[in-house]
């Protein structure tokens, strides 16, 4: 109550504050000030601020501690002021670790918030300054001598509390704080107020109980046809010999991996479960196979908790277990993955006539009914072809928004993830995702056009073109898209790739001069390039040049677990 009414406050003395000039003519009177006490994140956001600052205007704003005194021109990093010194420790209910405060106090700028928030705090003033990240690689920062802020007076939230684009590019350090994502891949750690941490992160069961197991213990695995299988498949989870052994390896990945929030007690990447009596009778009993790893995943939650109430424990309505079960609920400590694996990723979900998306929206009903801790598992490349155009951008912006409505309160945008990277539009993607994770109310159209402005430079509207190509075709009511689709979908006619050479001839000539731009245009090609080739496989110079482009790029998987090396060995071989 008390951080409320002292929020309120400052919001309202900022309403009726005064612009306030950070800098003027290159030269400032402002300090960033921080406390004694300041936590890692608080030091890189001054640290940070001191950066962009420098860049825009020129003027070096020294970072100072320890005053006796807050001065009145300065910006507050990590607490309020307060004659009481005890009282800013006091200020935190309600924003988590990544809720935000942004707000002005006559001459003060006060960045305040949890322990990612108060740096979300620090990048959200920047970005109203003009400062933008938009790959690794690209940061545009504008250049002027002064700067004048409004009065401040924003509190902030993120959609998701769990915020993933699952793609190589977006796992970089400074781009996913910056653009404040906070999922277990990106490379994160306490200078940015950490991550999601998980361990291990999915499919899980055999290292559970492990495939070793099966020569003293067949029971353990499932019975399938009348026999135990020792190939790659589910456990026995009626067993209680298997609850317990899931127990207690939980137990110690908790002692190893203590850093982590949460960990996956997850359905191996397969079918084949287990047809025994027992685990026949629990899933008749709630109504689905769901029903059933559930029951087995709560049991171990429960366990948990008893000693770690602050750990979570993680599990997938995948495939076989997509559909709800009745009668039973995940555990308070219980986060649930569902997964639309067989879902038409070319229109928005609510508006497909793909019988699997129908289906999907009344399994995404049915779990919101019984959990409002629910996380998703979206699906955003081709996993066959991942140079491939996927052109997506109506659907999951829309699935985003449709996410937020229905109580969701975790994406996981899965693209391409190989080392090197270099999936369809893997930048561009990451981008728009990391700003509608955090408000999926943001228009995703007007996104796509500030990337390409702010990476293809001069290039930027034959690149926009090529683009609206592309998701105009997939617009098609009877072109559904699905994951492993060749590159011989009817989106990708010849009239199609020939109107695609063209943009492209004329965004290179565009990008001439301009490095940056010059290195994405000729990057995004390759999308082009690649359903060319797969769509007419042939050796000679263009395959040569493609592969040399490939390997000069760091790309090192064209498709989901293939090495480049085997790809191309294949690739020769269906050539010839």
């Amino acid at each position: 109550m008390a951080r409320t009414l002292i929020a309120t406050l400052l919001l309202c003395t900022a309403a009726f504050a005064e612009d306030l000039t950070l800098v003027k003519d290159g030269k400032s009177d402002y300090v960033i000030y921080l406390s004694e006490n300041a936590s890692p994140a608080d030091a890189r956001c001054a640290q940070e601020l001191q950066t962009y600052l420098k860049e825009m205007s020129g003027a070096e704003l020294r970072i100072v501690r320890d005053l006796h005194a807050v001065p009145e021109t300065c910006i507050l990093i990590g607490f309020l002021p307060y004659e009481d010194n005890d009282k800013p420790n006091t200020v935190t209910d309600g924003l988590g670790d990544e809720g935000y405060l942004l707000s002005t106090s006559g001459k003060r700028v006060i960045i305040f918030g949890g322990r990612r928030g108060v740096l979300y705090a620090g990048y959200a003033l920047l970005e109203q300054l003009g400062v933008r990240w938009y790959t690794p690689k690209v940061t545009r920062v504008p250049v002027r001598s002064t700067v004048t802020i409004g009065p401040l007076d924003e509190v902030s939230q993120p959609a998701f509390e769990y915020r993933e684009p699952f793609f190589t590019e977006a796992f970089d350090k400074d781009w996913a704080a910056r653009n404040r994502v906070n999922g277990a891949s990106m490379q994160l750690d306490e200078s940015t107020g950490g991550k999601v941490t998980y361990h291990p992160f999915v499919h899980t069961f055999d290292e559970l109980v492990p495939g070793a197991l099966y020569a003293e213990r067949p029971e353990y695995f499932s019975l399938i046809d009348g026999n135990r299988f020792s190939g790659y498949g589910q456990r026995c989870l009626s067993n209680p010999n298997v609850l317990k052994h899931a127990i207690a390896k939980v137990q110690v990945w908790i002692q190893t991996h203590p850093e982590a929030q949460i960990y996956s007690v997850s359905q191996n990447d397969c079918g084949n479960w287990c047809q025994c009596e027992g685990c026949r009778a629990i899933t008749e009993k709630y109504g689905a196979h769901s029903g059933l790893y559930l029951w087995f995943v709560n049991q171990v939650a429960e366990a948990i908790e008893r000693d770690h109430p602050d750990k979570l424990i993680d599990t997938l309505a995948y495939q076989f277990t997509e559909a709800p079960p009745k009668d039973i609920v995940p555990g308070r400590n219980v986060r649930v993955r569902l997964c639309p694996i067989a879902c038409c990723e070319a229109h928005p979900y609510e508006t497909c006539s793909a019988a699997s998306n129908k289906a999907f929206l009344d399994h995404l009903k049915g779990w919101g009914a019984i959990t409002d801790t629910l996380y998703i598992w979206h699906y955003n490349t081709d996993f066959a072809h991942y140079l491939m155009p996927f052109p997506d951008f109506d659907e999951f912006p829309a699935e985003a928004r449709l996410y937020k409505k229905c109580g969701v309160r975790g994406i996981f945008f899965e693209g391409a993830y190989a080392p090197g990277g270099g999936g369809s539009d893997a930048e561009l993607r990451s981008w728009v995702m990391a700003r509608l994770l955090w408000n999926p109310d943001q228009d995703a159209d007007a996104l796509v056009t500030e990337w390409m402005k702010g990476v293809y430079g001069a290039a930027w509207e034959p690149m926009r073109k090529w683009f609206d190509l592309l998701h105009e075709r997939a617009r098609d009511p009877n072109h559904h898209l699905f994951i492993y689709d060749p590159p011989t979908h009817p989106i990708f006619s010849e009239e199609v790739l020939v109107a695609g050479d063209a943009l492209f001839d004329e965004a290179e000539k565009l990008a001439t001069g301009d490095a940056i731009a010059t290195e994405y245009v000729a990057k995004a090609r390759i999308s082009l390039r690649y359903v060319k080739l797969a769509r007419a496989p042939k050796e000679g110079p263009e395959l040569d040049g493609f592969l040399a482009d490939l390997r000069r790029l760091g790309v090192t998987q064209p498709r989901e677990g293939q090495p480049l090396d085997a790809w191309e060995t294949e690739f020769r071989q269906r050539a010839r």
